[in-house]
């Protein structure tokens, strides 16, 4: 649990606050005008397409805008290597812990997606949280932030199909 802690601390701290503040504010006025023009069901509804559209612009602050620069490119294309990388200095531990942290940061965009788009079915919210997940690891790989890795996305999309999962689940007890 104490690298977990560690890696987000690490990765929080480049942010800086008024950015945090700039995604409440326009949050804020974004849903205020939705109930103002929609009323409160529909307003609540695409209220949760302007969270989701902010969450992605939250984590290509995280992964991309705030993160530091590296000297060259990196990319690995093996799947799961993060899990089969073992030896003596090994960071093992630090390694699940961004796979856990990539995973929940993609539950709310699968929730928010299932919220916010009705009709979508599990096939496109995959697609989607593969696309956003590829988009953001192509930006890195450009702007050589961090490493590009299949591994990234792979988790990614796990956690956006958990999400999406939460709010069937979630939909499905409310009916009852």
């Amino acid at each position: 649990m104490v690298e977990l802690q560690v890696i987000t601390n690490c990765i929080f701290k480049d942010i800086p606050t008024p950015f945090y503040w700039v995604l409440i504010y326009f949050f804020l006025i974004g849903v205020f005008c939705l109930l103002w023009r929609k009323g409160l069901k529909d307003g609540l509804r695409h209220g949760t397409v302007l969270l989701f559209a902010e969450w992605i612009v939250f984590v290509l602050g995280m992964a991309v805008v705030f993160r530091g620069s590296s000297a060259e490119r990196s990319i690995n294309l093996v799947p799961l290597s993060s899990y089969f990388d073992y030896g003596e200095h090994s960071y093992f531990m630090e390694k699940v812990a961004l796979n856990i942290l990539n995973v929940a940061l993609f539950v709310p965009v699968g929730f928010l997606l299932g919220c916010g788009f009705r009709n979508l079915t599990w096939k496109r919210a995959f697609a989607i949280g593969a696309m956003v997940s590829v988009f953001i690891e192509i930006l890195q790989l450009i702007f050589r932030k961090g490493l590009c890795e299949v591994d990234d996305v792979i988790h990614n999309v796990l956690g956006c199909m958990v999400g999406y999962g939460i709010y069937k689940l979630a939909n499905l007890l409310i009916r009852r």
